[in-house]
């Protein structure tokens, strides 16, 4: 299906929106203020949170969209419901094999604009990961991710360089021309920040740690407590390994630390077990429903494996992201993630105790995987998605034909 089709059901989707939560306030995670980036100009990410204002009304009779609103005040609300399941925004994989991933709007999010130095392009749509993060019991998203891993050096390299990001009240172009600032279509903030592409190669000189663990893992997503994705699916896991002892040089390239996006479509080694960017990640679900279940190191599923800090030459900082598109670990239930990262190379599984060989902080996450009250986002011809082995019909379709995602050797 044309990219074409598919943005113009989004965008017809608009006028009934405006009943619903709008994308208020927009943050860019990651580049930081001033950091360095990537190795020899490329492997490094945009990470864009997205907060969202609360509905007119808690509940979901009075927030739900109506035929006969008016198209004069419609915004692009950004509300789950079953009666418009693409209401505004989708779930979505954004692989670069899809004629979606191009210049111009996201798929997941028509309003959503990202500004690079002064160009007027807009980069938006080659943001590959777009997930809901938290969302409350009627349905309304408070929370969604966007991700951009940059695999080339077309941004440039050994440069200085300017991002913005914000969200218009209308389904975003090819273009942007106007002043974000003075633009009254603008909905949002207006996230800049201003960082350095490393274009050189990172360095390998390592020496011992000075302390047992060198490495210090942030979780931004999911958080304790949130209700994430929908039925179990379309939500992120969003994480910050950050190498405390620069002289260890924990994450050099002589380690096997390499920046990689790890393509579902394309890529034959995606599956669970060791990850072949971040070869000491472990990550388990405690309710996985994989070959293994618990036991199973998903370090392999993450798509995004960044460099997005390098200090003096040393590898600072690997962020990790991984778009869940399958409800392999359930739907309507608690669940956990315990999260480290291991000297050397990972186990495939873990069962009993921890290794010994931690050099990071155990995170452990709990949260609360979405329920079914709310259906899965269909295709823009409007069928739905494929059932998957091992989470029936709970799979996040990519909206590009009969492109879907669900077998094993696919999961997100």
């Amino acid at each position: 299906m044309k990219f074409s089709k598919t943005f113009g059901v989004a965008a017809a989707l608009l006028g009934l929106a405006n009943a619903q939560n709008i994308p208020s306030k927009v943050t860019i995670l990651t580049p930081k203020p001033g950091a360095e980036v990537g190795v020899n100009g490329l492997g490094w990410m945009i990470d864009v949170v997205a907060e969202f204002s609360a509905p007119p009304t808690t509940s979901s009779a009075a927030s739900a969209p109506s035929a006969a609103s008016s198209p004069s005040t419609a915004s692009p609300g950004y509300r789950r419901s079953t009666a418009n399941p693409d209401d505004g925004f989708t779930p979505f994989l954004n692989s670069p094999n899809l004629t979606t991933f191009a210049a111009g709007p996201d798929p997941g999010a028509p309003g959503f604009v990202c500004l690079i130095s002064g160009s007027t392009m807009n980069f938006a749509g080659f943001f590959e990961l777009n997930a809901i993060t938290n969302s409350d019991a009627q349905g309304n998203i408070l929370e969604a991710y966007f991700t951009w891993y940059i695999p080339v050096t077309g941004l440039g390299s050994n440069v200085n360089i300017t991002t913005s990001v914000f969200f218009l009240n209308s389904a975003a172009g090819a273009t942007y021309t106007k002043n974000p600032a003075t633009d009254p279509a603008v909905i949002s903030n207006i996230a800049t920040v201003s960082f350095f592409i490393f274009g050189d190669a990172a360095s390998n000189i390592t020496a011992p740690a000075t302390t047992a663990t060198p490495v210090t893992i942030d979780v931004f997503t999911p958080r304790g407590g949130e209700v994430v994705g929908v039925n179990g699916a379309g939500w992120m896991v969003d994480l910050l390994l950050i190498n405390t002892d620069l002289s260890a040089n924990v994450f050099a390239p002589i380690n096997g630390y390499t920046p990689l996006y790890h393509d579902n479509f394309t890529d034959p080694k995606f599956a669970p077990g060791v990850s072949k960017a971040v070869p000491g990640l472990v990550v388990l679900s405690n309710t996985s429903t994989l070959a293994g279940g618990a036991s199973t190191n998903l370090a392999n599923l993450f798509q995004i494996n960044a460099v997005t800090s390098v200090v003096n030459g040393v590898i600072s900082e690997y962020w990790c992201t991984w778009l869940v598109g399958a409800a392999f670990a359930g739907k309507g239930q608690p669940s956990s993630l315990t999260i480290f990262l291991v000297n050397g190379t990972a186990p495939a599984t873990i069962n009993g105790s921890l290794p010994t060989n931690i050099i990071s902080n155990v995170v452990s996450q709990n949260f609360t995987l979405s329920g079914g009250a709310v259906t899965p986002a269909t295709t823009a011809s409007g069928s739905g998605a494929a059932a998957s082995p091992t989470s029936g019909a709970d799979v996040l379709s990519v909206g590009a034909g009969s492109i879907l995602l669900g077998a094993l050797a696919l999961l997100l």
